[in-house]
């Protein structure tokens, strides 16, 4: 996996750990939605500013978003950030719900 699209997971990555959407972070660091999730998907590299600035956001010195580690990990996520996804996302939540309740007969 490319440098753009590992840094771009490990951002978005924390941004969901911290229960924040696109729209909020990008209001943090003065730039638009789309934009950031350009750089999320890997499409878009960040500039040092930029990068500066998602830090601070974060709360998090630069060396935790370039720790690629994870990627090295199946894919499986952690309960923990399912829950915060599905938090997140009231529509997806109710989808699960009806799954999880079906399953239970």
């Amino acid at each position: 996996m490319s440098i753009k699209k590992n840094l771009g997971n490990r951002i978005r990555e924390i941004r969901i750990s911290r229960s924040l959407t696109q729209e909020m972070l990008a209001e943090k660091i003065n730039m638009s939605a789309k934009s950031l999730s350009q750089i999320e998907l890997g499409n878009n590299f960040v500039s040092a500013e930029t990068l500066e600035e998602i830090c601070i956001a974060l709360d998090i010195p630069p060396s935790v978003l370039f720790d690629f580690k994870y990627a090295d990990v199946t894919n499986e996520n952690s309960l923990d950030d399912i829950i915060k996804r599905l938090k997140n996302n009231p529509n997806l939540l109710k989808t699960v719900y009806k799954i999880v309740m079906a399953l239970d007969y």
